[in-house]
């Protein structure tokens, strides 16, 4: 079985193999890249930049997990690659969803917020952590301000959808 870090470096090469095939100018990150994991430019030489995350579908999907960086990552030239490999990471090709991290920072934000008002089965508050995780469909223990918000199958606009990388708008 794949390590966490075997399956994260499956998804971005991957998603480094799609950019090329594609006609962009790719490169993955330093691996000490905090922020991003992959370095890109369009046909027209305008830089964008891509954060990947990867998962596997188990019994309980638990969507992408990320990090409460997200709430705060919002750029237009940054994007979120989240790549699918299927249960036991065995769905040919694996499916990616390409997502303005504007959108992913509003969703996290706003499902971990709703996420944190709940109680767990015991009765107890949930404690925050650093951890979040994106969903679609978005579980009812999430609250019905962000399922009206993010109503399901949100992300399928998102699926395969490379042209989006091409609507970059360059800040000055």
């Amino acid at each position: 079985m794949a390590t966490n870090k075997q399956i994260g470096d499956i998804g971005e090469h991957w998603v480094l193999y799609r950019l090329i095939r594609a006609g962009y100018t790719a490169v993955l990150a330093p691996t000490n890249a905090k922020v991003v994991d992959i370095l890109a430019t369009d046909k027209h030489g305008k830089p964008f930049s891509i954060q990947v995350k990867t998962r596997r579908k188990r019994r309980k999907s638990r969507g992408w997990r990320l990090t409460e960086d997200a709430e705060s990552m919002s750029d237009p030239r940054l994007f979120y690659c989240l790549v699918d490999l299927g249960r036991d990471g065995d769905l040919e090709p694996p499916e990616v969803h390409i997502v303005p991290s504007s959108l992913i920072a509003h969703h996290t934000k706003m499902a971990h917020a709703e996420w944190l008002k709940g109680v767990k089965p015991d009765g107890q508050p949930r404690k925050d952590s650093r951890i979040r995780q994106l969903h679609d469909p978005v579980p009812k223990t999430v609250g019905d301000a962000v399922r009206a918000e993010f109503p399901d199958g949100w992300l399928d606009r998102y699926k395969e959808n490379w042209d989006i990388l091409g609507s970059i708008h360059p800040t000055s």
